[in-house]
């Protein structure tokens, strides 16, 4: 009787025989091992060396560049010579050279002139120096008994001239540049001056002026500018001051007003 799974078929086991047996491969591997080990064995007996020295690689230029390799073969020696210390350089004197003799060389032909310097100018004529006895007279006594007072005002006249002298200048500068006129070979004038007209011996004003310089438009604009600022402020100022003047002024009034009034001490209601 069969047991188990009825649908179950079981064959019959085969095995191997002949070439295919597990045994004659292993046998074969084995004569192959020992065939391939003794061709390596026997093989530098039969067959050519290859000089690995004798060999050149050409490997490509890729730089561009055509550059030899130079070989250097390092043998070592055994007994190197030994290098003695070479003896000290002899130390070389300084030579001083002979300074030249100045020995004037004559020149034939007519001497040149002597160098004579030149004159004073009148500026250095009129300045005055050391030997003037102006500078080494004693003062006055007028000049030492003046009083601190009377110094003070010099230097401020002084002062004040100097100012005058360049305000003068200055104007006369701006006056010469606005006046387009000149003057023909009979003694006429012809041309405008600020405010007037020159037409040879008449003179006739004009009712108006000429511009800013083109030089000072923005000083004389800034000018304008500070004097309008300095105008606003004064009138805000004078403003500001009505309006304290009337805040204060009612302030006493109502003040006077209240101690004029008796209190009313009745507490009776009115």
């Amino acid at each position: 009787m069969q047991r188990g799974d009825p649908n179950r078929v079981e064959y019959p086991s085969r095995t191997r025989s002949g070439f295919s047996s597990s045994r004659v491969w292993w046998v074969c591997f084995a004569a192959s091992v020992a065939i391939h080990f003794l061709a390596v064995a026997i093989y530098p007996f039969f067959g050519n060396t290859v000089n690995i020295d004798a060999i050149s690689f050409n490997f490509p230029n890729v730089s561009g560049r055509t550059e030899g390799i130079q070989v250097l073969r390092l043998v070592e020696v055994d007994d190197p010579i030994a290098s003695e210390r070479p003896d000290d350089p002899e130390e070389i004197e300084d030579v001083d050279d002979p300074e030249p003799p100045m020995t004037p060389v004559p020149i034939e032909g007519t001497p040149d002139p002597e160098l004579i310097p030149p004159p004073p100018s009148g500026a250095e004529l009129l300045r005055p120096n050391l030997s003037n006895p102006i500078l080494w007279e004693a003062l006055s006594s007028g000049v030492l008994d003046i009083t601190l007072t009377q110094r003070e005002q010099l230097l401020i006249a002084s002062a004040l001239a100097r100012w005058n002298d360049s305000a003068a200048t200055s104007l006369a500068a701006e006056a010469a540049a606005m006046d387009w006129t000149f003057t023909d070979d009979d003694g006429k004038r012809w041309g405008v001056s600020p405010g007037k007209i020159h037409l040879g011996d008449i003179t006739l004003p004009l009712p108006f002026g000429f511009g800013t310089v083109v030089g000072k438009r923005e000083e004389v604009n800034d000018r304008l500018w500070q004097w309008d600022e300095i105008y606003r402020q004064g009138v805000r100022a004078e403003v500001n001051e009505s309006w304290r003047d009337r805040a204060e002024a009612i302030r006493r009034r109502r003040d006077r007003e209240r101690t004029a009034v008796q209190p009313d001490t009745s507490r009776i209601p009115r």
